[in-house]
């Protein structure tokens, strides 16, 4: 099979998925006009953001929201953290920072988190060290004992100061800003309580996941980093919400219409901190 049968047989099995028929002099014209895109994986891509793509993807955004912000959250490793040497990811057993695209080279992630018994059921994911540079250690993300002050280039905590309270988050910050380094940063993300309130409410929740503590605004947690000592480098909002910061009622159509990175940290699904250590 040569390639130019490989993509007629790929753009007829996406407009298959798009609900779309189309002849077979459609489907020419389709690879014939995109023939200057050496990878099929463009081609792909290009369908999928047309008008007919963007209109089936609106149809079913409830079911695959999830995976638009964990698209959002990869986009905010890659371009929004920066680099480290020796790290340690705090909680991040679900979503571990070396899985999620870190493009910076390091020697270390210690990457810290309850046992695996000890997590909710939906974060029960078991991990193994990898390549000699990743170390495991089921501990209190909050208590740091363990690791010695001053000597962490960059603490990451994705997705977890959520899950404790906001006495053990403050503790957890202290103990960020103990064991990093002078110039050292302190990044994390977690769910705007503006927003994800909106979001809960729909179905009659107060947080938009039962193991949640507590969803900081961004003015409770910009607070909380600036009384540890923190200097606030950058702030950003992951995933824009226009559509429901407008009217109040909470729209799944700003997945997608909404920009992935924004300025607008109180107008965004979760907020993100660049924090230094003076």
């Amino acid at each position: 099979m040569n390639a130019w049968e490989t993509r007629h047989e790929m753009v007829g099995g996406i407009y298959k998925l798009l609900n779309k028929n189309a002849s077979i002099a459609d489907i020419d014209h389709v690879v014939s006009d995109h023939s200057f895109l050496k990878s099929d994986i463009d081609v792909a891509s290009v369908l999928l953001l047309s008008k007919d793509g963007l209109e089936r993807t609106s149809k079913g955004v409830m079911d695959i929201h999830l995976y638009l912000i964990h698209n959002a959250r990869l986009k905010m490793v890659k371009h929004l953290l920066p680099a480290g040497d020796s790290i340690l990811d705090l909680g991040g057993a679900n979503a571990p920072l070396h899985h999620m695209g870190f493009p910076h080279a390091y020697s270390k992630i210690v990457l810290i988190d309850l046992p695996t018994e000890e997590r909710h059921k939906d974060f029960q994911v078991a991990l193994d060290e990898e390549g000699g540079k990743v170390f495991l250690r089921y501990e209190d993300m909050t208590d740091l004992k363990g690791i010695p002050s001053d000597s962490v280039d960059l603490v990451w905590s994705g997705q977890s100061i959520e899950h404790v309270t906001p006495e053990q988050g403050m503790r957890m910050c202290k103990e960020a800003y103990r064991v990093l380094k002078s110039g050292g940063r302190f990044c994390l993300d977690t769910p705007n309580g503006h927003v994800s309130r909106i979001h809960a409410a729909t179905i009659g929740n107060h947080f938009i996941h039962p193991d949640h503590k507590i969803e900081y605004t961004p003015d409770q947690l910009r607070l909380l980093l600036l009384d540890t000592g923190f200097v606030i480098a950058e702030e950003w909002g992951i995933c824009e919400m226009p559509i429901t910061c407008k009217t109040g009622t909470f729209s799944y159509d700003d997945f997608l219409v909404g920009g992935a990175i924004t300025k607008n940290i109180d107008d965004a699904y979760i907020q993100f901190f660049n924090c230094l250590k003076p």
